[in-house]
């Protein structure tokens, strides 16, 4: 049984301080921030591009799109390098100790190491790059970019699940279309 005299007590009533909103003009100040930070980094943009039909928006959003992917495979290529240095060297320690101690390492199990140093490398180095080009892009455009090449595969939410989704959709539909 609980007694619910023992939690309504209250000693003193504690008033927070005014806390800071967001206005609603929020998204227009974060835009008008980052088009200011591509007019400087970038400038107003080439006078024949425009007089072809370009607006200078697009043709800046075009420029920090090139500049965040160059930051991209930079920080890509200095963390692969650094990450499989440093793999390698922990493979190498893990295979010494073992030989130490009179334990005969195979090829195949050396090789799949290596291979699994190697991945998780791989992928520690390919999200630092992603995010570095996420914090430019959003930077000078206002805007987030999806990873193209990252799956995104959701299973369907009711069943059946063997089928395709498309065919799931027809069926959805078919069942709104008789009034289920």
């Amino acid at each position: 049984m609980i007694k619910w005299s023992k939690f309504a007590k209250i000693k003193s009533i504690q008033k927070l301080p005014a806390q800071k909103s967001p206005t609603r003009f929020s998204s227009m100040d974060k835009q008008s921030l980052a088009d200011k930070a591509a007019r400087q980094k970038f400038g107003e943009g080439a006078d024949y591009i425009t007089k072809q039909g370009m607006q200078t928006v697009s043709i800046r959003e075009l420029a920090a799109e090139g500049y965040a992917g160059k930051v991209r495979d930079r920080v890509y290529l200095k963390n692969i390098v650094k990450g499989l240095k440093a793999s390698r060297l922990k493979t190498a320690a893990g295979i010494k100790g073992l030989k130490a101690k009179g334990i005969k390492v195979p090829k195949a199990n050396i090789f799949k190491a290596k291979n699994k140093g190697a991945i998780k490398t791989m992928k520690i180095a390919e999200t630092k790059s992603t995010k570095a080009k996420n914090i430019i892009t959003e930077r000078y455009t206002g805007k987030t970019t999806k990873n193209i090449f990252r799956k995104s595969i959701k299973a369907p939410s009711k069943k059946p699940y063997s089928l395709e989704t498309r065919e799931v959709q027809f069926l959805k539909k078919l069942k709104e279309d008789m009034g289920f």
